[in-house]
């Protein structure tokens, strides 16, 4: 969680900073979710209740993703 300002101060450089790199790490995760969840399956109500179909559905979808990025020349693997 992110370092909240006190009421009617500011935040110090260090906290600052800390919030910053939680921002930067926390918006790459953010985009990597919208990028799965291009996958309709993921976004609607799965309603298999086998053992294990969500999670392979979870698993086949991010692989999707991981598949477009490294097919993607103008973007950089991170």
């Amino acid at each position: 969680m992110p370092t909240k300002k006190p009421r009617g101060e500011a935040l110090t450089l260090e906290q600052h900073r800390a919030n910053q790199a939680l921002h930067s790490r926390r918006r790459r995760i953010e985009h990597v979710h919208s990028s799965v969840k291009r996958c309709r399956i993921v976004k609607d109500r799965i309603r298999l209740w086998k053992a294990g179909v969500r999670d392979l559905v979870m698993e086949l979808c991010c692989a999707l993703h991981n598949f477009r990025v490294r097919l993607t020349p103008w973007q950089p693997m991170v």
